[in-house]
């Protein structure tokens, strides 16, 4: 089996990781700071299964470039799982003039996606998301999309994690075996990145936090269960599926995302 997992150097991506190292062949990890990668990884065994590819989800250009290197050095993939995310502070900017909730979270995760789509059987590969129950947060503004003009911290947190689930819809709907699911409140440094306000919030609230294994439970079930087990499309919290927020369900709205985020993408000359 090989495997392809985003954030993988710390927190439930980390624990994920470990938890199904044995599960694959070999793995394929795209990861922003190589150094601090290969150090973590020596208490890996067999390290001759790691592929390391230097990426940085907010520039959507080099993700493009490495997704390419990726198809080409692995022809076929069976389970991609887009766990690197993160909150930053509102209308903070990419170098490509993006915003960064957006890019990390949503197009970087799509373009890399997207890239790699001919390396997944739709009957037999995976993708899964993970999202948040973020989503339900309210303010998604349907005529901006790509987050061009917000400046809540929170509120673009939200919509990013909706998108989350909205692409896996997209994606379920033109035949491919995909999941989002919610990991829990996780107690790791996610949101260091985030403005004052957004980190006192978080950190008032650490103490009714899980750790990064519990958050990992519903990424590896999904992982290991047969998909004949399992329900594309569909959101999972707890290993269970749950109902989303209605924009979550809404067809219309998962083929504007998609469309808009492929013109996003011409943009940038990609």
């Amino acid at each position: 089996m090989t495997i392809l997992l985003s954030g993988s150097t710390s927190g439930i991506g980390w624990e994920t990781l470990k938890t199904l190292y044995d599960q694959a062949d070999q793995w394929i990890l795209p990861l922003r700071n190589l150094k601090k990668a290969e150090s973590l990884f020596q208490e890996l065994p067999d390290q001759d299964r790691l592929k390391l590819y230097p990426m940085d989800l907010s520039s959507i250009k080099q993700t493009h470039q490495v997704a390419e290197q990726i198809k080409v050095n692995h022809p076929n993939i069976d389970v991609l799982i887009n766990n690197a995310g993160g909150m930053f502070p509102g209308g903070k900017k990419t170098q490509e003039g993006l915003d960064m909730t957006f890019a990390v979270n949503h197009l970087g995760p799509f373009t890399l996606t997207k890239q790699l789509l001919p390396c997944l059987s739709k009957e037999n590969s995976k993708v899964i998301y993970v999202s948040s129950e973020a989503h339900r947060i309210p303010g998604l503004d349907l005529n901006d999309l790509l987050l061009e003009n917000y400046t809540s911290t929170i509120t673009a947190y939200g919509a990013v994690k909706l998108f989350n689930i909205l692409t896996s819809k997209y994606l379920k709907d033109i035949g491919y075996q995909t999941y989002s699911l919610h990991p829990g409140a996780v107690k790791t440094a996610f949101g260091a990145e985030t403005d004052p306000i957004s980190k006192a919030i978080i950190r008032a609230t650490q103490l009714f936090f899980i750790s990064p294994r519990k958050g990992a439970e519903t990424t590896i079930f999904l992982t290991k269960t047969p998909i004949k087990n399992l329900d594309s499309g569909a959101y999972y919290v707890r290993k269970k599926v749950k109902k989303p927020s209605k924009l979550a369900q809404s067809k219309s709205l998962s083929t504007k995302l998609w469309n808009q985020s492929e013109e996003a993408l011409k943009n940038l000359g990609l």
